[in-house]
This record gives structure tokens, sequence and C-alpha cells, in this order.
């Protein structure tokens, strides 16, 4: 396995509703509204919720965008019918060696949320890490309580592996983190299924 490219000098990668850009300056405010919003904050992230000054994020963005780190790809999600920024999608922990990493998928705009956006981008998330990054097994982990997500990971055939039991805390009360992998050779095997009508549609995020 070679070197990732820098996400600029692949991207756009576009599948049949959404298309995968890098992280752009001018889309900024948007993106530093989805940081400072609470929901989206308590479904996609272990830390407790804080407001961020505009300022500190700025600085932040800025270094994502510029100088990301080698074993990170993030990527804004747009919308293709309405050329619309609607989310992000990131591989992180790259293992150019051990060729696995984990990923995920916020979708921001909640106009989006329910209509197949999230499986469309789940699905240019995968063909990435697998046909580009060349990847062995790709890795997601779930909230016990955030089930859209979890329906969406294990439609795509994720395997469940285990769970970290009572692992975050909110709303006063302990919840489970549950983590799932796809294997290459099952991720070719759905792929082959879903080109012979086999697989299952489901609009969850």
């Amino acid at each position: 396995m070679s070197k990732p490219l820098p996400v600029r000098k692949i991207t756009p990668l576009r599948g049949d509703r959404v298309e995968f850009t890098p992280l752009q300056m001018e889309n900024i405010h948007t993106h530093f509204r989805w940081n400072n919003d609470p929901e989206l904050n308590r479904l996609d992230s272990e830390v407790p919720y804080e407001e961020e000054a505009f300022g500190a994020f700025k600085d932040r963005f800025e270094h994502m965008c510029d100088d990301p780190s080698p074993s990170h790809r993030t990527f804004e999600i747009h919308a293709l019918d309405e050329e619309a920024l609607i989310g992000v999608a990131y591989a992180t922990h790259i293992s150019l060696h051990s060729r696995h990493a984990k990923v995920g998928i916020t979708i921001g705009d909640r106009e989006y949320w329910g209509r197949g956006y999230g499986r469309a981008s789940f699905e240019l998330l995968l063909t990435y890490c697998f046909d580009q990054l060349e990847l062995h097994r790709v890795s997601a982990e779930t909230f016990e309580y955030h089930t859209a997500w979890r329906d969406l990971v294990e439609g795509m055939g994720f395997q469940k592996e285990g769970t970290a039991r009572e692992y975050l805390r909110r709303e006063g009360r302990y919840w489970d983190k549950d983590l799932y992998a796809l294997l290459e050779q099952e991720y070719r095997a759905r792929t082959v299924g879903d080109e012979q009508g086999d697989g299952a549609s489901l609009e969850a995020v």
C-alpha cells in the first residue's frame, strides 16, 4: 500500500447522489454552525458539548484545510441534485502497514436527514477506502442511543465485534458504545450482491 494522496489531489469524488470535496474555507461558517450544534455533538462526539469561539474554531479549521494529518481524511459532502453542502465524511487512524481505518459521516443539514443521503455518502466513503486507499478493514463506532447510525452501519454489512459497556455518560446515565468492522472481502461480496439487485435499501441518516 503506497502513501495515500492528499484530499485535494483525489477529490472531487462523485457518487450517484453526492460528491466529496476538500474542506473549503468559504464554507467555514456552515462548519462552525455544525460544530456548535448540541444535538450533532451528542450524536457524533464523545467529548461533552462546549460552545467554541469562532476564533478558536477558525484556527483549527484552517489547520485542517491547509495541513491535515497524514493519517486522517476529511471531506465535505455535497448533494448533487441541489448543489448543497450537507455534511462531512472522514476516514481516520489510517494505518498504511495494517491497512485499516475508522470511518464516520455527519449529515449536518437536517433538511437532508432521512432521505438516503447518509447511505449514499457512506457508499462513496467505503468506495474510497477500499478502492483508493486499498484498505483491508474499515471500522465504525455507534452510541447506544444513535439508532439511525447503528442501523446504517449494520445495513452496509458491518459486523458487530463488541460492546464497550456503559462507556459514555449523557443525560445523567451511562450508554454503551458498540464496535463494528467491515472487511474487504465482505465489502466486495456485498457490492456484487447489490449489483445483482440483492442489496437492501436503507434510508437511515
